[in-house]
C-alpha cells in the first residue's frame, strides 16, 4: 500500500476565524508565506478558504474599503477536501482534475491538516531516490 495523505500533510496549519477582517487574513498570508488560509468557526470547524486570488478579486471589484469586511463574506465556501486516510494517488488525481494548489485535510469532519501539490511532489521525489538507492545497493543479477 502506498503513502497516505496523513503521512505527508502539514499539521501545523494557520487558520483565520470567520469573523476576522480580510486584512487579518492578508497579514496571515504575508507573514507566513502562504497563499491561502482556511476560515474556521469558533469550534475550529472548516467554513471555507480565503486565498490570494479571493483578495485580488475583492480588491479589483469592490468599491468600498475592505478593512472591515469579514473573511466569511469573501471566502470560497465550496472547498475541495480530502480525508487523511486517502492515498496520495487519490489526492494527486484531485489536484490534477481541479487544478488546485492545496487540499484541506479532514479526519471525518474535523480540519486536521493541509496537503499541497508540493507535498505530493516531494513524496514522489523521495520515493524515486529511495528506489534508486535500493537498486544501487542490491548486487547485480
Amino acid at each position: 500500500m502506498g503513502l497516505l495523505v496523513k503521512d505527508v500533510m502539514s499539521r501545523n496549519i494557520i487558520t483565520v476565524p470567520f469573523y476576522a477582517s480580510v486584512d487579518v487574513a492578508v497579514d496571515l498570508m504575508l507573514n507566513n508565506n502562504v497563499s491561502g488560509v482556511p476560515v474556521v468557526d469558533d469550534q475550529g470547524g472548516l467554513k471555507g478558504l480565503i486565498t490570494e486570488y479571493d483578495v485580488l478579486e475583492l480588491h479589483w471589484t469592490c468599491t468600498k474599503s475592505t478593512s472591515f469586511k469579514s473573511c466569511e463574506e469573501f471566502m470560497t465556501k465550496e472547498v475541495k477536501t480530502v480525508q487523511e486516510s486517502a492515498t496520495l494517488e487519490v489526492a494527486a488525481r484531485i489536484f490534477h482534475a481541479a487544478s488546485l494548489r492545496r487540499l484541506l485535510v479532514l479526519e471525518g469532519r474535523e480540519l486536521v491538516g493541509l496537503l499541497s501539490r508540493r507535498d505530493v511532489l516531494r513524496s514522489i521525489r523521495d520515493k524515486r531516490i529511495q528506489f534508486a538507492e535500493a537498486r544501487l545497493a542490491s548486487p547485480a543479477s
